[in-house]
């Protein structure tokens, strides 16, 4: 039992370097963080909802993102642990140089993992949208986990 809360822990503590490592500029620390075939689904709310695949697809996303609103910056109001998937809840922010537009939003993003890579980022706008979810991939791909 011990080993899953080091490696539930490990994973919170990523999570939380990923978002220091985006706010000082540096997305390189956070796609070295990523499966290669990483999977990044934006919200279903959004302008142009998707699912950008692999590292050249998160980029791309995050590109589309800094066209309209500039260097994005979060403010991490809180990590929750749940097994495979760390929830993050933070403020995001930006302002774009050339279009002026502003963001300030409230963006839930949970965060799936195989081992220490990041295999998925499901980004969500409710959290109990985000809540169900977790439960939902948790008791579909769970089978076993405890002893006996």
């Amino acid at each position: 039992m011990g080993y899953w809360i080091a490696v539930s822990r490990e994973r919170v503590e990523l999570v939380r370097k990923g978002y220091e490592a985006w706010n000082s500029g540096d997305r390189s620390w956070v796609l070295d963080h990523m499966s290669e075939d990483v999977e990044w689904i934006s919200p279903a709310e959004d302008p142009d909802p998707d699912t950008y695949h692999g590292h050249a697809g998160v980029e791309k996303f995050w590109q589309q993102w800094r066209a309209e609103v500039g260097q994005l910056r979060f403010e991490l109001e809180g990590l929750t642990d749940s097994g495979d998937h760390v929830i993050a809840q933070a403020i995001r922010k930006g302002k774009g140089e050339h279009s002026g537009l502003e963001i300030s939003d409230h963006v839930i993003q949970v965060f799936t993992f195989e081992g220490d890579k990041c295999v998925s980022v499901h980004e969500f706008y409710d959290r109990d949208e985000a809540q169900r979810f977790v439960g939902a991939e948790s008791a579909g791909g769970r089978t076993g986990s405890e002893g006996g």
